[in-house]
């Protein structure tokens, strides 16, 4: 998304530097020979100027050039409109400006170009929207978390990791996407504020967060995830009320060698997902 915005930013630049120059050439072609042929010297000077000056001898000179020529041509006594002096004398500052900041667009183009891996691997590792780290960082502490489970059996440890699921986010992003960004802001508001500081938040994308619970008694881990639900409940996007689907694994040293990484949890979260939608669905039958 940067980069395209930078790309059309530097195309607009180069378009707007061409057009003034063709502008200013057509209006000295309009007078003398030599009018033509001095715009002509100052627009070259201005692009060699700004293409190659740094911006702070770019001032200097830009000010200097303008206040010597000001003086030369109307202070003295030039046999000359006012009007072609005075555009002559901006013909100078006016390209090298535009010079420059084509410069400054193509350079930062050029910039993204160099950065381009740590760019994606920072867009890998954090997303933007929701201010939460992704799928990948979760994987690297899950199999790290279940090194531990599986080496110190004896200190009886064990993670519950947690799936929820915003159902029918497909259609809300297709028809209302600045909405759909924003229910994602607002969903992962309610986990920041009420998930406890020892559990780690993620956005795994397509409209699913994970929560990783570590060494969460079972009464604590209830009362979190009622906490959460009842926080959902308040959420409006469109003037009705999401719907989540909530899977659930707990990853101890029994079946630890069964889950050895996210992917296979995730799996599993997927089958306990479709059973919560399900009952999910009879309760508001019910109700």
């Amino acid at each position: 998304m940067i980069r395209r915005h930078v790309v059309e930013s530097g195309l607009i630049a180069l378009c707007v530097i061409l057009t003034a120059i063709v502008l200013m050439m057509w209006w000295a072609s309009q007078y003398a020979h030599f009018i033509t042929t001095a715009m002509m010297i100052m627009i070259i000077l201005g692009l060699m100027v700004g293409s190659l000056v740094p911006n702070i001898i770019l001032t200097w000179l830009a000010i200097g050039l303008t206040t010597i020529g000001s003086a030369i041509l109307l202070l003295g006594y030039v046999v000359m409109d006012n009007s072609i002096k005075i555009m002559l004398l901006f013909g100078f500052p006016i390209t090298a400006s535009l010079a420059y900041f084509s410069r400054y667009i193509i350079g930062e183009w050029g910039w993204l170009d160099r950065n381009r891996a740590e760019i994606e691997s920072y867009a890998t590792h954090y997303n933007q929207i929701v201010k939460l780290q992704t799928a990948y960082n979760a994987n690297k502490i899950y199999e790290k978390e279940l090194q531990f489970i599986i080496k110190e059996q004896i200190a009886d440890l064990w993670i519950d990791v947690t799936a929820i699921h915003w159902v029918h986010n497909h259609q809300v992003r297709q028809f209302h996407h600045n909405d759909y960004n924003y229910a994602l802001q607002q969903i992962a508001k309610v986990l920041k504020r009420r998930r406890l500081p020892s559990e780690a938040l993620y956005y795994l994308g397509d409209g699913t967060f994970l929560i990783l619970s570590y060494h969460l008694p079972d009464i604590t881990f209830a009362y979190q995830n009622q906490s959460t639900r009842a926080g959902f409940d308040e959420l409006q996007i469109n003037n009705s009320k999401p719907q989540f689907k909530w899977g659930h694994l707990k990853v101890d040293d029994i079946n630890a060698t069964s889950f050895k990484n996210l992917e296979s949890v995730m799996r599993h979260i997927e089958r306990d997902m479709e059973t919560d939608l399900v009952v999910e669905y009879l309760r508001g039958i019910q109700r």
